[in-house]
């Protein structure tokens, strides 16, 4: 086995949602989920501000993770890079030229959420250390 899966292999593969921290946010994923009829093996949940944070594991992660973007769920799989913006115009494009000018290949982008100025965002790229260095070397992380 090489390295990587090995590695993979190690870290189990987690789905993390944000949502509203009101009543009904869990049963909405929870029920997301069982009208797919994919089951919860791991989930924790957690409070921040205005947002609830559930993170989880199913029996099947990637049909749980269209289920719930195909319900408008925010969600993003743990090895996304997540990181902050100001939400303002050109903000989300100085990120874009940096990961070209670096040969960085974007798989994934969300906008998770905009609060107070500022964008949340989960990435996944071809290279996801470098892009993380160079997320973290802006302040962005």
């Amino acid at each position: 086995m090489s390295a990587d899966l090995a590695e993979s292999a190690a870290r189990p593969r987690r789905i993390i949602v944000l949502v509203p921290h009101e009543p009904g946010s869990l049963g909405r994923v929870t029920q997301v989920l069982g009208e797919a009829n994919i089951n919860i093996e791991y989930i924790d949940g957690r409070s921040i501000g205005e947002l609830g944070v559930i993170s989880l594991r199913t029996d099947d992660d990637d049909a749980a993770l269209h289920a719930m973007l195909e319900e408008g769920l925010r969600a993003v799989t743990s090895d996304a890079i997540v990181f902050h913006l100001p939400d303002k115009p050109g903000a989300l494009a100085g990120v874009s030229r940096i990961f070209h000018e670096n040969q960085i290949n974007v798989r994934t982008i969300h906008i998770m959420h905009r609060i107070k100025g500022h964008a949340i965002v989960a990435v996944t790229t071809d290279d996801d250390d470098t892009a993380r260095t160079l997320l973290d070397r802006d302040g962005l992380i």
